[in-house]
This record gives C-alpha cells, structure tokens and sequence, in this order.
C-alpha cells in the first residue's frame, strides 16, 4: 500500500507543480458556475437560479459530469502516454514495484486531483445555504455520485493513456467511450425508439439519477465499482503485455 501512495503522490505533485491543474481546475468552476446560475438557452433547458427560487444544487451536479467526461480526459491522457513518449515507462517499470501498484498509484493519483476540484466547489453550496435550505440527502448523494461517475472517467482515461503513446489520440479515444458511456441512455432516442434497458444499463448518466436524488442504491455503487475495475484490469494487463514482447 506505500509504495501505492508513494506514486500517488507523485502524480499529485505532478499535476500542481505545472499549470495544467489548475487551468484545468478554473476552466471546471467557471463553466460550472455559468451554467449553475444563468440560463443558457442553447444547452439544457432551465431557468436561472436566481429567477427559478429553489435552493437546490441539482443543475450544479448535472453540469459538473457533462464538463468531467471532457475535463478528466484530458487530465488523465498524459498518465502513461508521456512516460512511454519520453522512454521513463521502461525505467519504471524496473523498479521493485508491481503492475497493479503502478496502475493504482497514478489511478489514486487522480482521484486525489478530482477530489481537491469537487472540494473547491464548497463556494456555491454556501451562497445556495445563504440563499435557502437544500437538502441535505440530494447534497450528498450528489457528491457522491459525481466522485463515482468521475472516477470512472479518469480509470477509462488511464486506461485509454496506456494504449498510446500520443496523448491526443489518448484524449480521443477516453472522450469517445466517456461519452458514448455517459448519454448511452439517450441513444435509442436518436433512432425513435423508446426506452432501451441495455442502454440504461450501460449508462452514466442513468445510474447517476437515483444517487443525485439522495437514493444510494447497491446496484448503481457496483456498476461504477465495476466500470473502475475494469478499465483497471485492462490497463493492467496492456502493460504486463507489453513483457511478452
């Protein structure tokens, strides 16, 4: 478990000791606070907080998982992309530490990050306690179901920097299945169909609902665990694969 939090913290200290954190960290409360607060009509349909007068945090939490299937993308593309670009993967590698540890390391690394960006949003739950008195169940399960969704964007982008050495094409390929996973719900709408369960249940988006109303249920906490898991595993195994080479 040290030696997990060892690189963990590494690429903590990665990411703040360069500007790409906190560009990214800014361009986040921005985008979300605009569409927190104001109406923006070409995007999804509501009204403006300040004219809407309700206390609730719900549009915050929406917002925040459209912008993080983009945003956590590009924070995890350079995760194992820029070793294999600038040959310190191999270097790595060699050192007495395993595959999983490597994986759960820069994986828990970017928890950390999406964790101080969530944080840095307490600035709007206090202006909407001064304002009324949300409730606290929606609140919380909102939080958490972001962190569940979130994580699950950052081990699809782990896992999409280990096919690659670019990470643009890394940056693609997570933003590409991070979307199609997040409005995977919508799809069947496309074609004029009706509601289609597999598609719900492939769904971000779906599984998110129930947690952002403040109802934890077991089956939504597995999918994420298991989409994490997952995209984990594979990662894994392409980079013991690349051993057998």
């Amino acid at each position: 478990m040290g030696k997990i939090w060892t690189i963990a913290k590494k690429e903590l200290h990665a990411y703040f000791s360069s500007p790409i954190a906190y560009i990214a960290i800014s361009i986040y409360l921005i985008l979300v606070g605009v569409t927190f607060f104001f109406k923006i009509p070409f995007l999804f349909p509501k009204e403006n907080f300040f004219e809407a007068r309700e206390a609730t945090l719900r549009p915050l939490f929406q917002w925040s998982v459209v912008l993080m299937a983009v945003l956590l993308p590009a924070i995890s593309m350079r995760l194992f992309a820029e070793e294999k670009k600038d040959g310190t993967l191999e270097l790595l590698m060699t050192m007495p530490v395993s595959d999983f540890q490597v994986v759960m390391g820069k994986f828990v690394g970017a928890l950390a990050f999406l964790a101080v960006a969530l944080g840095l949003t307490v600035g709007y739950v206090i202006l909407v306690f001064a304002l009324g008195k949300p409730d606290i169940g929606p609140l919380l399960g909102g939080y958490f179901g972001v962190f569940l969704m979130g994580g699950g964007f950052l081990a699809i982008g782990l896992m999409a920097s280990a096919w690659t050495k670019s990470q643009i094409v890394a940056f693609v390929v997570a933003l590409v299945i991070s979307g199609f996973l997040l409005f995977a719900d919508r799809i069947p709408e496309l074609f004029g169909l009706g509601g289609v369960q597999l598609f719900n249940l492939l769904s971000f988006n779906y599984h998110f609902e129930s947690i952002a109303r403040g109802v934890i249920d077991s089956r939504d906490i597995v999918y994420f665990l298991s989409v994490m898991a997952l995209a984990l595993e594979i990662t894994r195994y392409t980079l013991e694969s690349r051993k057998w080479r």
